[in-house]
């Protein structure tokens, strides 16, 4: 599966649009294999409870989507999982608690299990951003959960994808890490949930197929040509990707401030992307 973390549109003034959201989920759902909202790339972090039930309530998704979590404590949790789960989104996807991360100890395992007796999850890892790293040794327990389906892994280590496929056979993996999708695939992961997604989803799901079809020189030879796309997204992240999506003419809106509106990495971006365009990869 291929998925990407959609962007939540706001306008120059910083509040949500929550029309353009639903144009832009329509127009990039038909394109992959699901979505997830209100991940990293969709500024989950950014939103007041009262944006993130307005925003939710403006989309309806017609695939498996996902909604991403990124609270700090059970009590803040549990209107955004109950939002969720009443907008019929098949998991919530979780990060760690990370402001007092070093004095959470067996805080952290409990905080997933019980997030799990409300709806099923997936864990996140995306230590670039949480500045956490979620412990391997906790992830193989929260593996038993029965609710607790699987693991976004953001964070690119492939060591990582290898304990996972190693000690977790039946725990669903998808990275979150373009420029390594290829080998994340060979190490057992079921897909990515992947920013650039957004911008080149057929050339995400054709690696996927031509992997799965055991071409792997041909997996390889495109890993290779989209690695510059994915490479800059994950360094210029949010006002990159929807500066991107406005120039390909999507209602992505701009970041909410006072992140800018448009990236530094935008002049080396724009020849990768307009390239990608002409080869036919690009929405």
């Amino acid at each position: 599966m291929i998925l990407p973390p959609i962007p939540t549109p706001f306008d120059r003034e910083g509040r949500l649009d929550a029309g353009a959201f639903r144009e832009l989920a329509e127009a990039l759902e038909p394109l992959v294999d699901g979505l997830l909202i209100y991940g990293s790339g969709g500024e989950g972090v950014h939103l007041t409870p009262e944006e993130r039930a307005r925003g939710l309530r403006a989309l309806k998704p017609r695939k498996p989507f996902l909604v991403g979590l990124m609270e700090e404590t059970l009590p803040q949790a549990e209107r955004a999982l109950l939002e969720a789960r009443e907008a019929g989104a098949m998991a919530s996807l979780v990060t760690p608690p990370r402001y007092h991360h070093t004095s959470l100890g067996e805080g952290l395992v409990a905080y997933y299990q019980a997030l799990a007796e409300g709806m099923p999850l997936f864990l996140y890892h995306v230590p670039q951003n949480t500045k956490v790293d979620l412990p391997l040794a906790a992830v193989e327990t929260l593996a038993q959960h029965p609710r607790i389906m699987g693991i976004k892994d953001s964070g690119g280590d492939l060591s990582r994808l290898a304990f996972y496929q190693a000690h977790l056979r039946d725990f669903r993996v998808f990275t979150g890490h373009a420029p390594t999708l290829l080998g994340a695939l060979a190490l057992g992961a079921e897909g990515g949930i992947l920013a650039a997604a957004n911008l080149a989803p057929r050339a995400y799901r054709t690696l996927l197929e031509t992997f799965r079809a055991g071409r792997l020189a041909e997996a390889q030879a495109l890993q290779r040509r989209l690695f510059p796309l994915g490479s800059l997204l994950a360094q210029g992240g949010v006002p990159l990707l929807k500066q991107a999506l406005r120039h390909l003419g999507l209602p992505a809106g701009y970041p909410r401030p006072p992140y800018p509106p448009e990236s530094p990495l935008w002049p080396r971006f724009l020849p990768v992307l307009d390239k990608l365009k002409e080869e036919g990869w690009i929405l």
